[in-house]
């Protein structure tokens, strides 16, 4: 997805305002992306310099010398200078992504005290119960239930600390996709996508207490039981099931089909049809 700003900015004046040095063309930046959604008015950053895009990039380069058609700005530390443009922005001209109006649909039910901000869309026969607050950007697909007392959608936790020994906040563009069938429970805490959407695929479980961290992918049909803790940019499989009081490390894939139990730390990949468990998670045996 793109995040579109109220106004262009030139890449000049964002360098400018970064103290940092533009290397090649002024481009008039229009919408904020991933590298991957990224387009010829987009800004983005990488810390490779094999990044192949039209966009205008912050990127850690030891050679400044680049094509002609290229935009970069040169920086140390691009996820940390991202996060300074992105607030620049926010302040400067603003984000379009979240002014559009909800779409609920009137067979939804809607407890007391829910919260729906703008720019959701609520699928047929959804349940939402009382005192939960559904965040911009988030979609709730057909005949799914949404506990009591619930954030969904709200901003990760993502953070960096300037030179002055202050925290910055990654502001997050992205949203939240809810397949069809899913049943949240209740406390949960869902992350919106900070540059792409957390996606939860139809009819996962979800028992009490269960947070799952921006950038997440929860696979069709898997079973998160209480408290288990999903990390930033957690990928799991299709049926796969997450034991009581969990924790999934930030960008651990885990396999389709597979089991996690009580209390395991999981600190590496797990292949799809296998049983881990421990403090750190370790192999036991195949699934059958």
């Amino acid at each position: 997805m793109v995040y579109k700003l109220r106004n262009s900015v030139g890449a000049k004046e964002i360098a400018d305002h970064l103290e940092l040095e533009l290397l090649g063309k002024n481009r008039k930046i229009t919408n904020i992306s991933s590298i991957e959604n990224s387009n010829k008015n987009s800004l983005t950053f990488s810390n490779s310099v094999n990044f192949f895009t039209s966009a205008c990039v912050l990127l850690n380069i030891n050679e400044k010398k680049i094509k002609e058609d290229k935009s970069v700005i040169f920086s140390k530390n691009p996820r940390l200078d991202f996060m300074r443009c992105l607030d620049f922005l926010e302040k400067r001209v603003g984000f379009l992504n979240n002014e559009a109006p909800s779409k609920i649909d009137n067979s939804a039910i809607i407890g007391k005290n829910v919260v729906i901000e703008n720019n959701c869309i609520i699928g047929e026969n959804v349940v939402i119960k009382p005192n939960t607050t559904i965040h911009s950007g988030t979609k709730i697909g057909n005949s799914s239930v949404i506990g009591s007392n619930c954030s969904i959608g709200g901003d990760g936790f993502g953070f960096e600390t300037l030179s002055n020994g202050e925290t910055i906040r990654f502001i997050h563009l992205g949203g939240v996709i809810i397949g069809k069938n899913v049943e949240i429970g209740s406390l949960n805490s869902i992350a919106k996508g900070s540059l792409s959407d957390t996606i939860i695929e139809d009819y996962v479980r979800t028992d009490n207490l269960v947070h799952i961290a921006h950038n997440c992918f929860i696979g069709k049909g898997s079973l998160l039981t209480a408290c288990a803790e999903i990390s930033g940019s957690v990928s799991i499989g299709k049926n796969v099931w997450l034991g009581p009081n969990c924790s999934i490390n930030n960008k651990i894939s885990i396999g389709d089909n597979s089991f996690v139990g009580l209390g395991a730390v999981v600190q590496k990949k797990i292949p799809p049809n296998e049983i881990w468990t421990g403090n750190p998670a370790k192999f036991i045996k195949k699934n059958k």
